[in-house]
């Protein structure tokens, strides 16, 4: 019985190691007859237990595994690109495939060539890996393709209008001067964690009416989960510092015993989301009714506009409440944790960089010292150089590394290298950061902070080309929330750096401002892309704020 077992189990492993054998061949004649140079690596790149495992121990591969067999795991392990910069692309060329028993992924760095891929959004289709890891509490505006694409952009583009802009100014600059007036007292490593506060409590804002005093501490807002609407957002927050674990594990493995306490807290949470949503959807239809006090929040506009498309006979144009939960997932999340890291990084770059904080305070200056006079229509205009400061730190940390497509149909794509005849199943990564710092695109300067690059000669921010600056990716399927990012990020930095300074906290081991600014700079080499691109340890920047 047991020689049996064992036969059994040998023969399976046999048969799959034999699958997979010819899988890694098949994918290798694909990168081959594409006329792509091909970069081997023997990993099953795109099993579960790869994707969740392997990010959370790259130190320490990087640390005990000789070079030439580290890099093989590297390259497909999630945020190579931010820890290799351009490094394989000036090695390979700006188009080279990776190829693994999982996989043919071409990696793009050429901007024409990625921006033709992203412009034809029917031919080069929303990666299904995308749509599994987006997708997970529901379909959105960043998981579907076709007419199911056109129909939940319509819904959700034509609700973050100027109305929201101007909300989200206003929660923007009123929780900033909390923070400020905070941090100045508190010096040390709470700047990130405020900024953090900041966006989540706008997002909640802005998307649901949701009003929340600003706090230090994330963990604060989250404490009370006696509402669906608060358990929501405990859910979220939980859900965007563990993403890859949230969106590839069973909520019925991550509640083991074994598992640790973060983990099985966000299994149960995650288990009661269906619950905490109709919650929150039923709330606000019911707000909807009360014509005294209507609300102006992305989630009331949009159910108003799906719920009217339905009572017009317009089913086919409307949201189910699962594609509104997976939308309001995508608003919440995306929103929260791109802006906020961005703000995060803009600051830190800002205080290692005291002559480009000098250049946006002194435009700054011009305003009224009263934040709560600024007005979103007469302000926002007037800060050119903190819009400059915003696009100089989104080239160089751009909330999302690459731009994922598929071929799932055979396809022709014309590069400067000639005619590619593409076999499917084949993924396209436009990566943002190499492109971003690309000497040929930015000049021989790409890999220096210098936010003055986005000014003509008439002192207007520049519109890069095509295919050259891609923080909120491109094509027909640009993030539809850049226009909302914009304004808090704006509202949040003129408000702090408007009657205030940052400038490192000296340590123990130096008090030179150039170590000192060396210093953050590591921190921010030292970066890690979960659900976006983010400091790896936010307590160890350690500022201070000074008023002038």
């Amino acid at each position: 019985m047991g020689s049996t077992i064992l036969s059994t189990i040998v023969t399976l492993l046999f048969v799959y190691f034999l699958y997979k054998s010819i899988s890694f061949l098949r994918f290798y004649i694909h990168a081959h007859r594409a006329g792509f140079p091909a970069y081997l690596s023997p990993v099953l790149s795109k099993s579960i237990p790869w994707l969740v495992l392997a990010p959370a121990f790259q130190p320490q591969l990087e640390k005990y595994l000789p070079g030439w067999i580290y890099e093989r795991l590297d390259l497909v392990i999630h945020g190579w690109e931010f820890r290799r910069k351009r490094e394989f692309h000036d090695r390979l060329g700006s188009i080279f495939a990776i190829v693994t028993p999982d996989e043919c992924s071409v990696i793009v760095a050429d901007p024409a060539v990625g921006n033709l891929i992203l412009q034809r959004r029917n031919d080069f289709l929303l990666a299904p890996i995308t749509a599994r890891l987006l997708g997970f509490l529901g379909p959105n505006v960043f998981t579907v393709n076709g007419d199911e694409w056109k129909r939940h952009r319509r819904l959700f583009a034509a609700n973050l209008d100027e109305r929201i802009s101007r909300t989200v100014w206003i929660k923007s600059c009123q929780q900033a001067q909390t923070m400020l007036e905070y941090m100045v007292d508190h010096p040390g490593g709470e700047t990130l964690d405020g900024l953090r506060s900041i966006a989540i409590n706008v997002i909640g804002q802005s998307g649901y009416s949701q009003k929340r005093p600003w706090s230090p501490n994330l963990r604060e807002l989250t404490v009370d989960a006696k509402s669906g609407r608060t358990a929501y957002f405990m859910t979220l927050s939980m859900v965007t510092s563990m993403f890859l674990e949230a969106a590839m594990l069973p909520t019925k493995l991550m509640r083991l015993p074994l598992m640790p306490p973060a983990l099985r807290s966000m299994g149960k949470h995650l288990e009661r989301i269906p619950q905490y949503t109709q919650e929150v959807l039923e709330e606000e239809r019911q707000a909807a009714t009360v014509v005294s006090d209507p609300r102006h929040n992305f989630l009331s506009l949009l159910l108003q506009l799906s719920d009217e498309e339905k009572r017009r006979g317009q089913s086919g144009f409307s949201l189910t409440d699962e594609e509104i939960t997976g939308n309001m997932f995508i608003f919440s999340s995306a929103g929260f944790e791109t802006t906020a890291n961005t703000m995060g990084y803009a600051v830190i770059l800002l205080a290692a960089h005291p002559e480009w904080q000098d250049w946006v305070r002194e435009e700054l200056h011009v305003l009224d010292a009263d934040v709560s006079t600024w007005t979103y229509e007469d302000v926002y205009p007037k800060c050119r150089r903190t819009r400059a400061v915003m696009l100089e730190t989104l080239r160089h940390f751009p909330p999302v590394l690459h731009s994922t497509r598929a071929v799932l149909a055979p396809q022709r794509l014309v590069s400067s290298d000639g005619t590619h005849h593409l076999a499917p199943p084949m993924d396209f990564f436009v990566s943002h950061l190499s492109i971003h710092l690309d000497a040929t695109i930015w000049g021989p300067d790409a890999e220096d902070f210098k936010p003055s690059r986005w000014f003509d000669d008439d002192g207007q921010i520049i519109t890069p080309p095509k295919g050259t600056f891609l923080p909120w990716s491109g094509g027909p399927r640009v993030c539809p929330g850049m226009k909302m990012s914009q304004v808090e990020f704006v509202a949040v930095m003129a408000t702090l750096f408007r009657s205030a300074r940052c400038e490192p906290i000296p340590t123990l081991e130096s008090h030179r401002p150039e170590d000192l600014q060396r210093r953050l700079q590591q921190l921010m080499d030292n970066s890690v892309s979960k659900l976006t691109l983010q400091v790896r340890d936010v307590k160890a920047v350690q500022l201070r704020w000074i008023r002038d």
